[in-house]
């Protein structure tokens, strides 16, 4: 049902410090740079810039080593508190967010679910000492909830499986619309929500972002 997404490679955000240490690595072959790079200008200045990989590998990444944060991590992202403490995990990717656990194509969601979990929380510890990756899985969290909210006032929902077949279609055609052109969080109230959240983890941790 999707008009402009083909499928023929995910898109994959890096932090500029992760991009940094991607290059310095030497990358994956075939994704030794970055498509686009964006920059995202907060309220008192600080810059955030986001490095897109487009990758059409399907998993069959050399060196399987280098891959990004996001692929490692798959398919979750930790819910933290401002100090990087895990509260909770959500889907890693935006389209998970639209299938429940007993719906989810990934076996790692509907079979590992626990098993994953507590690896990560492992994994994660050392990374989550660090402000800006906290700054950065908070910021995913909001997207994701405003993301959500979006789909939930329009069908009542952002399940799949908890939305009417007829409306299957219409509901991943406005999925898409809203990711491609952002509208779910093209707004002040989000602005505002993640200048904040940069504000309080700054308090606790200095600041993390450079300023232009």
């Amino acid at each position: 049902n999707f008009k402009f997404f083909d499928g023929s490679y995910v898109a994959l955000p890096l932090l500029e410090k992760e991009f940094n240490e991607y290059k310095k690595s030497g990358g994956i072959i075939g994704l030794e740079e970055a498509k686009k790079i964006e920059e995202f200008k907060l309220k008192n200045g600080a810059i955030l810039r986001i490095f897109w990989l487009h990758c059409s590998l399907v998993g069959l990444c050399n060196p399987h080593q280098n891959r990004p944060l996001i692929c490692k991590l798959y398919p979750f992202l930790p819910k933290v508190d401002n100090r990087g403490r895990i509260l909770d995990f959500f889907s890693a990717t935006f389209f998970d967010l639209f299938y429940d656990k007993s719906s989810h194509p990934c076996t790692l969601v509907a079979q590992h679910e626990d098993e994953v979990k507590a690896q990560l929380k492992n994994s994660l510890e050392p990374l989550l000492k660090d402000p800006l990756y906290i700054f950065a899985f908070r910021a995913c969290e909001l997207l994701a909830v405003y993301l959500k909210n979006s789909l939930k006032k329009e069908f009542g929902s952002y399940l799949i499986n908890e939305i009417n077949d007829e409306n299957h279609a219409k509901f991943w055609q406005k999925a898409e619309i809203l990711l491609l052109l952002r509208k779910a969080w093209r707004n002040q109230e989000f602005y505002n929500e993640i200048c904040d959240i940069h504000d309080e983890i700054a308090q606790i941790w200095g600041e993390f972002l450079p300023f232009k």
